[in-house]
């Protein structure tokens, strides 16, 4: 999960460093457990889950090409996307500023807010966001309960070791605000070290083993970045706006739609390709007496459907005229065939 590529911005695949056994591992855990692994005292043994060498990529990032060092914060807010897999899928939608990662994060159980890069091991303020596992952390309990169509803004501020925000602040400060009423929560406070500032709008593991599913996310209801701003040198918010201001890029089957670069703020939104999972051409019809490996893709009744485990029986629809036993939930529904 939560670790930042060294390599070049069209790989995306991040590198074996220190820190990602810890935090991946501990995400992972929490994916398994759900929000009530979210305790101060969790104690993670990553050699145990078998994470230590784990990647993920990012298949959709977009990259601020003006001066970094000539910004003092940034703001950026997305809503909460519809997966199609939703019951599956594992992924990430979030940002780099400096060396503090946050943003939102899915598992099978649903979305959370995360953060990741805190070497100071500085505690949010939300009662729900102190723990701390090696350099990361996360947010559970009433932060956890994302649900798609709501507006979740992160903000980064240079600060002082007192939170106190400040332009020529030695730190950097990390908040969240969940429109829940609650306000800003701090997430995080570390010192600036890598100078960059980036989005990834769609991370996956798919590449990692069958049991984190390539994320579909309709077009109709697109993952959606809506406004950002940053604060200039003089400690002034501002807009983000102008087609320079922005490189992108996408990897198949992801795609951004709908930029606006030349809006106040700029806005974009980003999606799994039209009939990408659907293109059903080629693809077997479903036989029983077969044996299907992890993500085989199968049609039946019109619509496409992927393994989601070892299958040896089980029908995609679960039709009344086959057997209970043959009915278990093993496949992911992709979608009706164009």
């Amino acid at each position: 999960m939560i670790e930042k590529s060294t390599l070049s911005m069209h790989t995306h695949r991040r590198p074996s460093r220190a820190a990602w056994p810890r935090v991946g591992a501990a995400l992972l855990l929490l994916g398994a457990l759900g929000a009530a692994a979210c305790t101060s005292d969790v104690a993670v043994d990553k050699e145990s889950l078998g994470v230590a060498t784990q990647r993920g990529t990012y298949d959709l990032t977009s990259t601020y090409t003006g001066a970094v060092g000539d910004t003092r914060g940034w703001l950026i807010e997305w809503e909460v996307p519809v997966l199609l897999n939703e019951s599956t899928a594992w992924t990430a939608v979030g940002q780099w500023y400096y060396n503090l990662e946050s943003g939102i994060y899915h598992t099978p159980d649903g979305w959370f807010v995360y953060y990741f890069g805190d070497d100071n091991g500085v505690t949010g303020n939300h009662s729900s966001c102190n723990t701390q596992w090696g350099s990361g952390g996360t947010c559970g309990g009433s932060l956890s309960g994302l649900v798609p169509g709501q507006q979740v803004v992160f903000k980064y501020e240079w600060c002082t070791p007192e939170r106190v925000a400040s332009v020529t602040g030695t730190q950097l400060c990390l908040y969240v605000d969940m429109k829940d009423g609650a306000g800003w929560q701090f997430l995080a406070q570390d010192a600036r070290s890598t100078v960059e500032m980036y989005a990834h709008d769609i991370e996956h593991f798919a590449d990692v083993g069958p049991q984190y599913p390539e994320p579909q996310v309709s077009c109709e209801a697109p993952i959606k970045m809506l406004r950002q701003q940053l604060k200039t040198t003089s400690g002034v918010w501002q807009n983000m706006s102008g087609a320079s201001t922005w490189s992108f890029y996408d990897a198949d089957p992801y795609i951004y739609q709908n930029k606006n670069l030349s809006a106040s703020p700029s806005t974009w939104e980003a999606c799994t390709t039209p009939g990408t999972g659907t293109d059903c051409s080629g693809v077997p019809a479903w036989s029983s007496a077969q044996v299907y490996t992890p993500s085989t893709r199968v049609t039946d009744g019109g619509h496409l459907w992927e393994a989601t485990q070892q299958i040896w029986w089980s029908h995609p629809q679960c039709p009344p005229s086959n057997p209970t036993s043959w009915c278990p939930a093993e496949w992911t529904d992709l979608g009706a065939c164009n």
